[in-house]
């Protein structure tokens, strides 16, 4: 009587896949799937609001004296040199603003008669909103488990380790966007922030959606 070895084979096979070294990427990256499913590379700027979101920043100024922090609506994505006949006044606390005045002065009324655009500082501390490291933290039981998982299905399913890794990865990547939408997890925006940006007032991560949506995950093999 023949016999056939089918044990061997298939232990061969699940040992083959779970020696198969796998690194999942997770981030704003170059290149990567997304929550969709799609292929997209994050835009050049992203990686740097991605980096000082991550880790914080101190941004000073370079060529002028001071950095103007727009401060009124009409002054979004502007600079001084955009509006004639901008002046400048100090603050009796010591702050420096770029001011113009709205109309006709009446008498009595100079402060009230003033719009204030700008507020002038020789350097803004972004405090750190870490969403990629504390989404994982938040999440790593949650993504052990999906490990866990994944692995059964490669030794009773006979999936590959490939396609174990991309699905990780596609979980890991909703996790720390479901991390993003949680605005408890980030300090409120201040008020200049919830004055541009209505919607979302308390989530800075999320305000145009640019960055949670660029968040991939892409595997490297070997």
């Amino acid at each position: 009587m023949r016999t056939t070895d089918g044990v061997t084979p298939e232990i061969e096979r699940i040992r083959r896949e779970l020696e198969h070294l796998i690194r999942i990427k997770i981030g704003i990256q170059g290149g990567g799937t997304d929550y969709r499913g799609q292929s997209v590379q994050a835009e050049a700027d992203l990686f740097t609001i991605a980096r000082v979101h991550e880790f914080g920043a101190v941004i000073t100024a370079k060529t002028t004296k001071n950095l103007a922090i727009p401060i009124h609506r009409e002054s979004y994505d502007k600079s001084p040199r955009d509006f004639p006949g901008l002046f400048f006044i100090r603050s009796e606390a010591g702050y420096l603003f770029g001011v113009v005045e709205k109309g006709r002065r009446r008498k009595g009324s100079e402060g009230d008669n003033l719009k204030f655009l700008f507020l002038l500082l020789p350097s803004v501390t972004i405090p750190e909103r870490s969403f990629i490291r504390a989404g994982y933290d938040s999440n790593k039981n949650r993504l052990a488990e999906v490990v866990k998982d994944q692995v059964s299905e490669i030794i009773f399913n006979r999936k590959t380790a490939t396609r174990a890794a991309e699905y990780i990865g596609g979980k890991a990547v909703d996790f720390i966007r479901e991390f993003i939408n949680d605005a408890s997890n980030f300090k409120p925006k201040g008020n200049i922030q919830k004055e541009r940006h209505p919607s979302w007032a308390n989530s800075p991560l999320i305000v145009t959606g640019r960055l949670r949506n660029s968040i991939t995950w892409k595997i490297e093999e070997g």
